[in-house]
This record gives C-alpha cells, sequence and structure tokens, in this order.
C-alpha cells in the first residue's frame, strides 16, 4: 500500500524531529527513521492495530511517545497525525471529518 501523509501531519512530523534534534543530536533523525518504519509496517499490515475512532487506527511508535493516527483509502494508508501521547489527546479528531 501507498502511504500518504496529510499535511498536518506532516507538519507534526517536522515539529518533534526538530524538537528532538535540539534536546540530542541525531535524536531527530532516530524519532523521523522510527516514525518511517512505524509507516512501512502499517503499509505491510494495515487492519492489525487497533481502531480508535470510527475507521481511524493507531499505531504507538516505541521507544518516543508518539502516537501514528491513519485511516485506509483505496489502496492508500493516509495518516492524519503524529501525536504526542500527553498532548491535548484529541485534537486531531476534526481531521476525520476532513479527511
Amino acid at each position: 500500500m501507498r502511504i500518504r501523509f496529510a499535511e498536518a501531519a506532516k507538519d507534526e512530523l517536522n515539529d518533534a524531529c526538530d524538537w528532538y534534534e535540539r534536546q540530542q543530536s541525531g535524536l531527530g533523525a532516530r524519532f523521523r527513521s522510527d516514525v518511517r518504519e512505524a509507516a512501512l509496517l502499517i503499509a505491510k499490515s494495515p487492519l492489525l492495530f487497533p481502531v480508535e475512532l470510527a475507521d481511524v487506527r493507531r499505531y504507538v511508535i516505541p521507544r518516543f511517545s508518539y502516537t501514528l493516527r491513519y485511516t485506509l483509502r483505496k489502496e492508500e494508508v493516509w495518516i492524519l497525525a503524529v501525536s504526542h501521547q500527553h498532548r491535548c489527546p484529541d485534537y486531531w479528531v476534526d481531521r476525520v471529518k476532513n479527511q
């Protein structure tokens, strides 16, 4: 399956990478790599992960406090949010309506 990130999710990913990089050199790149690996795993088995809301599923990224929230569109995995697990947990919900 093809993987696509919503613009807001791309922004969240970039912001998180920048933040981690400021904390420790190389950590932002490690986070980006973990997100890439997670997205590939989701693409291989998109129905493996639990449904969180309507048709939105979640994948918790090991080693980092982030979750990928995604839905399926035909032959695509559409990543709606790269969200921190402890900050404003439901901020992304409105994106479900706008997808």
